[in-house]
């Protein structure tokens, strides 16, 4: 049973009740009301989107919403101790990768597509509602587009007399100019280090990591390649080793750039761009004459219902608000990336707001047809973990890259169920 410690706050006509869970992970919300609603993130967005359900209560005075949210490592937590009680939210906000997790065969969530008639399906493409779809059927609507992309602060290239990287030669002789003193020219977290590593191996192999069947497309060579090519990222100062990285180096002068999704790029960027900083969106990095591009899009997060809602026109009422409303748009406005609902899009553009990083990362993204979808293998957290544990054994632990590998096509194998 969820344990919930209740503090006093009003919203509109419902009383919501904060409470926190797990000590600092998460903050519940809780009232007595019809539906609920779960998201993750930070400050920022807990605070716009408790201000845009006020809002939708007063738009629908019927309804009332139970929100609850936590950072996004205590989210999944929670939604998997949710979903093995079946006991999860009305209305969820959840990743890529999570659809698969949680409705592999389609039957996970509610078929959105039989409440048309409360979500106003017309704002989307057949492409943006296909992310959602699982045997015919809308598990989930995408609320914008993400990619891992490259940001630099120009005038630091212009001091060394380096054009921005445009391929792997460059952002390694952009590490032997700049190592004398100090700099690294780029910024890898850890999921940036993997979907980074992921990109050269596709693009030097020419075969994906996973096939669009799901099967796994890299051999054993592939996993040896990429844990090397990483320690060669680390040995030649292009990054620090991710768990070493702080998102305040770019803006501390420690880094002359950094990769992070199109929705990060305010709060890891901005900072660097408030203090006077020329930072821009660069090119996607490659090999020349590559096949295979491997830099990849995929949903910012994606609104589902859950499958047996007792009140699922009031659940499709939410999401719809969530997706479309000018409320939530200018609320919003680009902190989850740029919208791809065409009302919320009309809302930013009447209000001057498209603009600043996630709008140049969303028109380098958006302007480029080899970037592709996806495979939500990628983002699976177990296999991240597991590349983690291979080079941090190669860097730290002396492994030979070839034995550090093994766990880590193993896991890939796990992931895809082959």
């Amino acid at each position: 049973m969820k344990r919930r410690h209740r503090l006093a706050a009003l919203l509109m006509s419902a009383a919501l009740l904060l409470s926190a869970c797990g000590q600092t992970d998460c903050i519940e919300v809780k009232d007595t009301t019809d539906i609920s609603f779960s998201w993750w993130g930070k400050d920022v967005r807990h605070s716009y989107t408790v201000n845009a359900l006020k809002q939708f209560i007063q738009l629908n005075p019927g309804i009332s919403v139970q929100p609850e949210y936590c950072e996004f490592d205590a989210f999944q937590k929670r939604m998997d101790a949710e979903f093995a009680a079946h006991d999860e939210c009305d209305v969820m906000q959840i990743n890529y990768d999570w659809l698969y997790r949680y409705s592999p065969d389609g039957t996970g969530f509610y078929d959105l597509y039989n409440l048309a008639d409360h979500i106003d399906l017309s704002n989307f493409t057949d492409e943006q509602l296909s992310y959602g779809v699982i045997n015919g059927k809308l598990m989930g609507i995408s609320n914008a587009l993400n990619c891992e992309t490259c940001y630099y602060d120009k005038g630091m290239y212009d001091k060394y007399g380096l054009e921005l990287p445009e391929t792997w030669d460059d952002i390694f002789h952009a590490a032997a100019v700049m190592s004398a003193d100090g700099l690294y020219p780029l910024q890898l977290n850890r999921k940036a280090s993997w979907m980074m590593c992921i990109a050269h191996q596709e693009q030097l192999s020419g075969r994906r990591c996973f096939n669009e069947d799901g099967s796994v497309g890299f051999a054993k060579s592939d996993f040896v390649q990429m844990i090397e090519f990483y320690q060669q990222l680390v040995d030649s100062k292009v990054t620090k080793f991710f768990n070493n990285v702080n998102s305040l180096d770019l803006v501390n002068g420690i880094c002359a750039g950094m990769v992070c999704w199109i929705s990060d790029a305010g709060s890891f960027c901005q900072p660097a761009v408030n203090d006077g900083r020329n930072i821009v969106v660069g090119d996607y990095i490659i090999e020349p004459g590559c096949d295979i591009m491997g830099w990849y899009a995929k949903p910012t997060s994606v609104y589902c219902i859950r499958r047996d809602t007792k009140y699922p026109e009031a659940a499709a009422a939410l999401v719809d608000f969530l997706l479309n409303s000018s409320e939530m748009a200018k609320l919003q406005g680009t902190e989850k990336g740029i919208p791809l609902s065409k009302s919320m899009l009309e809302v930013l553009e009447a209000d001057d707001m498209l603009h600043g990083l996630p709008t140049d990362a969303n028109n380098k993204l958006l302007s480029n047809p080899q970037v592709k979808r996806v495979s939500p293998y990628l983002e699976i957290v177990s296999l991240v973990n597991s590349f983690e544990t291979a080079v941090t054994r190669v860097l730290y632990d002396g492994w030979d890259p070839v034995n550090a590998a093994d766990g880590l096509m193993q896991t890939a194998y796990l992931v895809a169920g082959k």
